[in-house]
């Protein structure tokens, strides 16, 4: 077989087709996508960096879990991964399984220089470490590149997600103009109205513990203390306010995912909720700072009035919908 033949069936097994010329994703989503991948991947490396210091106490100062050290390289790979994304989804005949699969790759990669720690003789568990933090980083940044920055449908697809989106009543008469049953189609619109209320009533309960362990943790933390990740007073209750933002966090991504073609007030619900999370997760952040903490804890309490209004908009809704009704 010839040189070329065999490039061929390379490219035709990695479903790659350079002359495809896919369209690309919104740059806006692709933005939205890599800033969340770099608060969470930042975020879950601090926590992993925190239960390895607490784990094994003798490590608490190891050079490579210090925040200025694995911080840029982290934005950096993150950065990395949302260009190479857009380069997947323009010459791939399969993005996401392209994507997955360079994830994998190129964290084992990273995995090489933490092995050579080893044969420098550092110690195992905090390579160990340091390669769960890899792990996180990459299982972060694909889950958001995906969800959030997903690839444009191809012409079939744009097709049914217009079907998809057509009002009800475009689709509860047949060809002959004959009214179809419509129980179905209203009884499907309550479960899934139901179902995005509830998931946001979700989110707002856990923007409301937050915000009520943010209270008691600004009374029992020292706010005047040094710079760094945990408190000499009170850390365990600023580990479990820390905790929680994560799920929050990853909630709030999927929530926006799953609401991004709804209608025009619970897109609005996923956009606000998802911005006031954000917010108050880089507030979280800069509290790690003492010259930044009083602007992180003000960034905190905005970012969770924003986030429990965004995911109070769908019950008012909802209320505002019945409300009318009983006039009618």
């Amino acid at each position: 077989m010839s040189n070329s033949g065999r490039k061929a069936r390379a490219m035709q097994a990695a479903r790659i087709d350079v002359s495809a010329r896919n369209p690309l994703t919104p740059a806006f989503r692709l933005i939205v996508a890599v800033l969340l991948a770099v608060v969470l991947s930042l975020t879950a490396d601090a926590l992993i960096v925190f239960a390895g210091s607490r784990a094994f106490a003798s490590w608490r100062n190891y050079t490579h879990f210090r925040f200025a050290d694995y911080a840029p390289l982290t934005i950096v790979g993150v950065l990395a991964a949302g260009a190479a994304w857009l380069i997947v989804i323009w010459i791939s005949t399969s993005p996401r399984w392209l994507l997955l699969r360079l994830a994998v790759v190129v964290t084992l990669l990273l995995w090489l220089p933490d092995l050579y720690l080893l044969l420098r003789h550092q110690p195992v568990r905090a390579v160990a470490v340091l390669m769960t933090m890899h792990l996180a980083i990459a299982f972060v940044t694909y889950n958001l590149l995906i969800r959030i920055a997903p690839p444009p449908p191809t012409s079939s697809e744009s097709v049914a997600q217009a079907l998809d989106r057509m009002p009800v009543e475009s689709l509860r008469t047949d060809s002959g103009g004959a009214p179809q049953d419509t129980g179905a189609l209203h009884e499907s619109e309550t479960v899934a109205e139901r179902s995005v209320t509830r998931w946001a009533w979700q989110l707002e309960t856990l923007v409301g513990i937050e915000v009520v362990l943010g209270i008691v943790a600004l009374v029992v933390v020292p706010t005047g203390r040094r710079s760094g990740w945990m408190p000499s007073r009170g850390a365990t209750l600023y580990l479990v306010h820390a905790a929680l933002g994560l799920p929050l966090a990853l909630g709030a991504m999927a929530y926006l995912a799953r609401v991004w073609n709804s209608s025009r007030i619970t897109a609005l619900s996923g956009w606000i909720g998802g911005a006031g999370v954000l917010v108050a997760g880089l507030g979280g952040l800069l509290t790690v700072a003492h010259p930044w903490r009083l602007v992180g804890m003000a960034l905190m309490l905005v970012g969770a009035v924003v986030a429990a209004f965004g995911y109070l908009l769908p019950a008012l809704d909802k209320l505002s919908d019945d409300g009318k009704g009983n006039i009618d």
